[in-house]
């Protein structure tokens, strides 16, 4: 059985967090985290402002060094670096029986998906990030077979409510009758905070709807 918990942390928690706060209209992406004996190797997007602007601000990043731009595409790009974080942290991520399939941070938080193959699972990688201090905000955890079979909702709350007020806006029409600013203001959140509920909120309905059929 596998089971799938979303939560997040402070900014501040992770790698990088200072510059997210510093630079609100930054948000990080990583692609992959791959931790050794003295460091996480991450690869990770950087989106929203201009990459040199970027490596500028992480300089002072107390946990990173070594950062380097990979690929740029305009105000996109791909970086890798090495993450220092708490030696509790990169120990928890290396002999956890957990897959971080997906963490984006911003200024507001980092936020995870993990998945694990049992609850168990996640109370260890949870004891790990509370043992250094940081708070856990759970989302949400769910059995993956559940949401596969129809028995649980794919969506939260947040999901379905902006991506039926997006709908009713006329956000997917061609040409598009509302931006994803318009639906930020009205939400109270940002833009970026938008994307992400339309991009997982989609993400989770392809999973349910077709996952499913293939599965019948």
């Amino acid at each position: 059985m596998t089971y799938v918990a979303e939560f997040t942390i402070p900014p501040e928690s992770f790698p990088f967090g200072e510059t997210l706060v510093a630079m609100p209209g930054v948000e990080i992406e990583v692609d992959q985290i791959v931790p050794t004996d003295e460091s996480a190797l991450p690869f990770f997007w950087v989106r929203g402002c201009d990459p040199e602007a970027f490596l500028a601000a992480a300089e002072s990043e107390p946990d990173v060094e070594d950062t380097r731009a990979l690929e740029t595409v305009g105000e996109t790009a791909l970086f890798r670096a090495k993450w220092k974080p708490s030696t509790g942290v990169i120990e928890g991520l290396r002999e956890l029986d957990a897959t971080i399939v997906e963490s984006v941070g911003t200024a507001e938080s980092w936020r995870f998906e993990v998945r694990t193959a049992d609850r168990t699972a996640f109370t260890r990688f949870r004891d790990v990030f509370e043992a250094e201090g940081i708070e856990i905000g759970l989302t949400r955890i769910y059995d993956l077979e559940d949401v596969v079979g129809g028995e649980q909702d794919a969506l939260t709350d947040d999901q379905r409510e902006t991506l039926m007020a997006a709908y009713q806006a006329g956000y997917y029409e061609t040409p598009r009758e509302t931006t994803q600013a318009e639906l930020g203001e009205h939400f109270g959140i940002t833009s970026r905070a938008v994307s992400d509920r339309l991009r997982r909120g989609t993400r989770n309905l392809i999973g349910d709807a077709l996952l499913s059929r293939e599965n019948d």
